[in-house]
């Protein structure tokens, strides 16, 4: 009897032994749950600020590659390139600047103290900490700046294509990207010109050309020795520009055509005698840059530059 009652006693602790070893299985599968998802967490964050990181490491490096071969400068006209701080400045294309907004986009704060700022040409900003307000000064752009900040790891700048059109100061939880998205798909006219070769385009965003066409003349490229004098060289020349502005000014409404209201600015580059005979035949705001000749097989890669924004980080 008395081993029948011990026997009993021990299927019954060997039951309750396994009820607990089962409810201890429930509980570590829930941990291990919530490890898992935390891990997850902390992967998606760490990876975009590595690849944050990566992008303008890859924009550093290129810009550093510009510089040296253009002579240890190289600037966009309307936007600073720091010359003080050069170590710092980075040039990126639309695709690194959409990457680099993404990643901010992904960054969250609990605390609300993530700092987004936009700054008109111009204005000293909208109650900025002391290091950012530096970093606005620095920029010192035709444009305006953007700057993103959290107050334990970055403060960045970016300085954009076009024009920023309001002060805007915005504290929270999360950085405050669209202003800067928006630019990537604004409308442009863009005229490349250059003495007897001028490109005329028309984008809607950073994707490509909806229209382009390149208007072509004659234009003596340099003065020889032998049949004319110099005086005689430069005033041929110059009648060659005058003829090839007025081919432009005549396509100009043809490549429009279909556009006419869409395109809110005008970015203009090359010859600047050239461009200041053009000018007037544009009804837009015109914004001077200095990108380089296009490629007739891809005139798309102009855009890059259109597009460009100059990153700096404090």
């Amino acid at each position: 009897m008395v081993d029948l009652l011990g026997k009993k006693r021990l299927e019954e602790e060997i039951e309750r032994l396994r009820s607990r070893v089962a409810e201890l299985e429930e509980e570590k599968g829930s941990l291990q749950l919530q490890i898992e998802r935390r891990e997850d967490k902390i992967r998606k964050l760490t990876g975009a600020q590595q690849e944050t990181s990566l992008a303008l490491k890859a924009a550093e490096q290129r810009i550093a590659a510009l510089r040296e071969r253009g002579g240890g400068k190289v600037e966009r006209e309307g936007a600073a390139t720091e010359e003080r701080s050069p170590s710092i400045s980075r040039l990126l294309k639309p695709r690194e600047t959409e990457r680099l907004l993404e990643r901010l986009e992904a960054i969250r704060s609990p605390q609300d103290d993530l700092l987004s700022a936009y700054v008109v040409s111009g204005s000293a900003g909208q109650n900025l900490p002391q290091e950012v307000g530096e970093l606005v000064r620095r920029a010192d752009s035709e444009r305006g700046v953007a700057v993103f900040s959290d107050p334990l790891l970055f403060t960045l700048a970016l300085v954009p294509p076009f024009p920023l059109k309001k002060d805007e100061t915005v504290w929270a939880g999360f950085f405050k990207t669209g202003p800067l998205k928006e630019m990537l798909d604004t409308p442009v006219l863009v005229v490349a010109a250059h003495a007897g070769e001028t490109f005329l385009g028309v984008a809607l965003g950073q994707e490509g050309f909806a229209e382009h066409a390149v208007v072509k003349s004659t234009v003596k490229e340099k003065h020889t020795k032998g049949g004319w004098s110099q005086k005689r060289f430069e005033r041929l020349r110059e009648e060659d520009i005058h003829q090839h502005a007025d081919l432009v000014t005549e396509r100009l409404p043809q490549i429009l055509e279909n556009y006419r209201s869409i395109p809110t600015y005008a970015v203009v580059s090359g010859d600047p005698a050239l461009v200041k005979m053009i000018a007037p035949a544009i009804d837009l705001p015109i914004l001077e840059a200095k990108i380089g000749r296009f490629d007739k097989k891809n005139p798309n890669d102009l855009l890059e530059e259109v597009y460009r924004f100059v990153c700096l980080r404090g």
